[in-house]
């Protein structure tokens, strides 16, 4: 009777619990370390209040759930208002690999007049320096720090996506970092 009773207590126990995961509220982006970070600007994106953690990308914010129904998208050329040559250059490399990374996800990428446009920007870019590289963390790899608006076509707000990227160059990373904020937008999260 009492391994019964334990038994039944312990499956109550994981049951609430389970429950409960879903309605714990979600991380948000200004609670995060992330947005204390000083040589990062956080002004690009409207809603820096709403972005919560993401599955694919780190950071999201997709007021209306995920772009799936959305068939063609346009791709601005991306800016940077991160500090430095290397957020400049990462920048140059945005718009192309963004249509490569959303023509795989099935999206057709036109010129102009797209269901969707998006503009993105680059907030920060860095190779490593000196002992950095062979010490390991973070900054062992270069990076980028993407950020993406998304746009339908009446000029409202569908998606809002902040994420940081690592790779073996600063192309590789903007490349890697916008093959997840592609999977996002069919993903919604």
């Amino acid at each position: 009777m009492f391994r019964r009773k334990t038994f039944l207590g312990i499956a109550l126990v994981a049951l609430v619990a389970l429950c409960a995961a879903p309605a714990r509220a979600a991380e948000k982006f200004l609670d995060s370390k992330d947005a204390k970070e000083k040589d990062e600007p956080t002004k690009f994106l409207n809603n820096y209040d709403k972005l919560v953690k993401g599955k694919d990308a780190d950071w999201v914010y997709f007021p209306n759930g995920s772009l799936k129904s959305y068939k063609t998208v346009t791709v601005k050329e991306f800016d940077s208002n991160g500090r430095g040559r290397e957020s400049r250059e990462a920048a140059r490399e945005g718009k192309d690999y963004m249509e490569q990374w959303l023509d795989k996800q099935g999206y057709k990428v036109v010129k102009s007049g797209g269901e969707l446009t998006v503009e993105g920007n680059v907030f920060n870019a860095w190779e490593p320096h000196g002992a950095g590289r062979y010490w390991g963390g973070w900054m062992a790899n270069p990076g980028v720090g993407l950020e993406v608006v998304v746009k339908d076509s009446k000029g409202g707000t569908v998606a809002e996506i902040r994420h940081k990227a690592k790779g073996s160059t600063i192309r590789d990373a903007v490349e890697n970092g916008l093959e997840e904020i592609a999977k996002a937008f069919n993903g919604g999260k």
